[in-house]
């Protein structure tokens, strides 16, 4: 079943506000303090340069998925070792995710339970929605992405209220370039995953009728992600900013109004349980296509298990010593590796341009 590309928009909401919104304000209150707006508009419009890149390489066969048609642009054993890197990074990422929800819930809500319980209760929910499919996975972003706009809307009110409106002359007079250039690099790791947007075909034909859609939902979430980091500074301050794990949920805990946006964080949590599972099964589902492509499409009915299974032990892994995941979550090499990654579509770019200039077409 085939997508539209207001679906994709809506998907690219959600899957990019998923980690953006609950984890990367904290990080970059504390290298930017009052300069992390300068960091959040140039890296997000950085990260929309990979969306180019995105585009123009899945326009060169539309209705096929990268993966299948790479080898033709970098030669099969090198597009092999990508789709392997690609893999790991996938299956890398989603330890990342499930490891979140056990450091959430099991502090904030099921403390004293087990991390493997809560582990393993979110894997097998990840890996029954990656089971879905794509399509599956796209309608479950539908609601979804309306009720984060709405609710970032509605939020913003009830913060603005108590803002400290005197610290708003230090955005503009506080200034670091060597800080920007750093911080922005890492923001660009965040919001630079379009490439995962290759795997859409054939459900979505990839055409430069997507880049606008696209690229407002990348722009969206740029806002929505610089709003909360605009909150929290005028609400905490930037020394206690950076102290605070969920910035949004801590907000609206923190609110002395009594009305629906003060008692909202059950609405918060859903929400952000819900665009993390999407996250998560979307992971999974393109490193199940990129594990297809190598073991030549065999063992299809084990894949997404066993592919679950190696988020789920790494998980696990960084739950026996939580500050090693924290140094590796926040880690400036973590964000190098990120970008090597997200950069995929320029490499292929690149290539392709060099053999159309040297007469080499894909067939």
């Amino acid at each position: 079943m085939r997508t539209s590309k207001w679906q994709m928009t809506r998907f690219s909401i959600v899957y990019l506000g998923s980690q953006s919104t609950m984890f990367l304000i904290p990080g970059l209150i504390e290298t930017s303090s009052y300069q992390g707006w300068i960091s959040l508009i140039l890296g997000g419009f950085l990260g929309l340069i990979l969306l180019y890149f995105t585009i123009m390489v899945g326009k060169l066969k539309p209705g096929i998925g990268w993966v299948e048609f790479g080898a033709e642009i970098m030669g099969k054993w090198l597009h092999g070792i990508i789709v392997i890197l690609l893999l790991c990074w996938c299956i890398y990422y989603v330890s990342y995710d499930i490891h979140n929800f056990a450091l959430f819930f099991g502090g904030n809500y099921l403390r004293g339970t087990p991390p493997l319980f809560i582990i393993l209760v979110v894997g097998l929910v990840i890996m029954y929605t990656a089971h879905l499919g794509f399509a599956s996975i796209v309608y479950m972003s539908e609601g979804i992405a309306l009720i984060c706009i709405v609710f970032a809307i509605l939020s913003t009110y009830l913060f603005i209220q108590h803002a400290e409106y005197s610290m708003l002359p230090a955005f503009l007079h506080y200034h670091d370039p060597h800080i920007v250039i750093k911080d922005s690099i890492t923001v660009m790791s965040w919001f630079g995953e379009w490439f995962v947007f290759l795997f859409v075909a054939p459900e979505l034909k990839i055409s430069n009728k997507i880049m606008k859609p696209l690229s407002l939902g990348g722009i969206t979430v740029i806002l929505i992600v610089l709003i909360v980091w605009l909150m929290t500074m005028l609400n905490f301050g930037p020394y206690l900013g950076k102290e605070l794990q969920f910035p949004f949920l801590q907000m609206i805990r923190s609110s002395s109004n009594d009305d629906l946006l003060g008692n909202s964080d059950p609405i918060l949590i859903g929400i952000w349980s819900s665009s993390m599972f999407i996250h998560s099964s979307f992971m999974i589902y393109v490193a199940y296509k990129c594990a297809l492509y190598l073991t030549r499409q065999k063992a299809k009915k084990v894949m997404i298990p066993l592919l679950t299974v190696c988020s789920i032990t790494i998980a696990f892994v960084y739950s026996m010593n939580v500050a090693v995941y924290y140094h590796n979550y926040y880690s400036f090499n973590t964000t190098i590796f990120w970008l090597i990654v997200e950069f995929i579509p320029v490499y292929y770019f690149i290539v392709a341009w060099v053999r159309s200039k040297s007469g080499k077409q894909l067939k």
